[in-house]
């Protein structure tokens, strides 16, 4: 989600939308210039992954219940196809909530710092903060067919001193958006100095 304008080296200082659930974290004389969340890609890898197991199963039960279904009354019928039904909806509701929780990490980079909200679980939260003054160096890196192909990376944010990089997997479009980082701490130190 790119909501920034670029032009040139210097990032346009306007304002926009604040995502709600860092709107807290912020100063009231800050604003974000733009958020970035993860790439679908990295979503995709789970539904497939969830699509394999069903259909493993799926296979193993068909392979299974040929034999057993000839052997089973009407109504044990009926409770296995129900019971086939909840586990579907269990599934998909379980890929569901980890739709959910892979849209809830961001990078986001307002007017004053940099805010990385990563969400490992359901409740499992993790949010780091830089000032635009700590920001030393923007990596992007795009390593393997499908990286290439789909346009995402990882991008990593050092800083000088101990505090620890910040490391964004499954960032859409690596390049550009640490240029946006660099012309934003650019920007930040020419309001300040």
């Amino acid at each position: 989600m790119d909501e920034s304008k670029h032009n040139g080296n210097n990032l346009e200082r306007k304002a926009v939308k604040t995502p709600t659930d860092i709107a807290h974290l912020m100063d009231d004389d800050e604003y974000a210039l733009f958020a970035i969340r993860r790439h679908p890609i990295g979503i995709v890898f789970i539904y497939l992954l969830a699509l394999a197991i069903f259909l493993t199963l799926s296979a193993i039960a068909y392979m299974a219940i040929p034999s057993l279904l000839e052997t089973i009354s009407e109504q044990t019928n009926r409770l296995l196809l129900g019971l086939m039904i909840i586990a579907v909806a269990i599934m998909v509701f379980i890929l569901l909530i980890a739709t959910y929780i892979y849209r809830l990490s961001m990078l986001v980079v307002t007017n004053k710092s940099l805010i990385q909200i990563v969400q490992n679980g359901l409740f499992s939260r993790k949010v780091g903060r830089f000032t635009m003054s700590d920001v030393e160096n923007v990596t992007a890196d795009q390593h393997g067919i499908l990286a290439t192909i789909f346009i995402y990376g990882t991008l990593t944010v050092e800083t000088a001193g101990t505090k620890d990089n910040f490391s964004f997997s499954y960032c859409p479009d690596p390049n550009h958006y640490a240029h946006l980082i660099i012309d934003a701490t650019n920007a930040a130190e020419q309001d300040s100095g």
